[in-house]
């Protein structure tokens, strides 16, 4: 009687494992989400321009989102996480305004008037900006150099520097503290507009912004002055 012979391991063929479908978030869930964001970031944005970031708790912005608190938890963690979100999202509404405002034409003053006044415009206009930049300007001044929003403000300022007062040589150093210099004179400007509502904005714009330009015509001569020597 013949044994029909067996197969051996390596000849059974194996049968690939079902590939599992990749999680697709529904799309209602999806608009869940970003509904209860959009609550959330509202909620703190008023809590924050009222008594700001030190005196606000995650229970003062939940409550006053009329969401639930294990979902800004899932969201955020933090009150800190969320305002830092609020706070890129300002940052890049001012990139983009200044961006709009420049002009090939300009001089150094005007180019600088432009960007304080289009600045200016564009932040008074967002209801509690004012106060939210005075309530919080530690926080944001500890910030302000860490957001890419800023970075990108920074080599924006640096060019325009470069383009309309050409010197011999600078290094980078001087030229990045120069455009951090103006970038904060604009800060300054809000604030002071924060604490004097009344303030017509052109006018503060363009002490603000020939301030700003004889700042760098003085480190633009002092640089020059340093080459002539060497």
């Amino acid at each position: 009687m013949s044994t029909q012979q067996q197969p051996s391991p390596e000849d059974v063929p194996v049968e690939a494992p079902a590939k599992r479908k990749a999680y697709r978030t529904s799309k209602k869930r999806e608009m869940t989400r970003a509904f209860k964001e959009e609550a959330f970031e509202r909620a703190a944005w008023n809590v924050f321009s009222t008594i700001g970031l030190d005196a606000a708790t995650v229970r003062d912005i939940v409550s006053l989102s009329n969401v639930s608190p294990g979902s800004f938890y899932n969201y955020y963690k933090t009150k800190e996480k969320i305002f830092d979100i609020l706070l890129i999202k300002v940052a890049d509404r001012v990139k983009n305004i200044v961006l709009q405002s420049r002009c090939p034409m300009d001089n150094l003053e005007m180019m600088l008037t432009r960007s304080h006044q289009a600045v200016l415009r564009e932040l008074i206009s967002i209801n509690g900006a004012p106060r939210f930049f005075e309530l919080n300007q530690h926080h944001i001044r500890a910030r302000l150099f860490t957001m890419k929003e800023t970075r990108d403000m920074l080599e924006d300022l640096k060019q325009n520097i470069l383009r309309l007062m050409p010197v011999k040589t600078i290094s980078p150093d001087r030229l990045s503290f120069i455009a951090a210099t103006l970038l904060t004179m604009g800060l300054e400007s809000l604030l002071y507009m924060a604490r004097n509502p009344l303030l017509d904005i052109d006018e503060t714009a363009r002490l603000s912004g020939c301030m700003a330009a004889g700042n760098v015509r003085g480190a633009m001569a002092f640089l020059s002055e340093m080459q002539s020597g060497d």
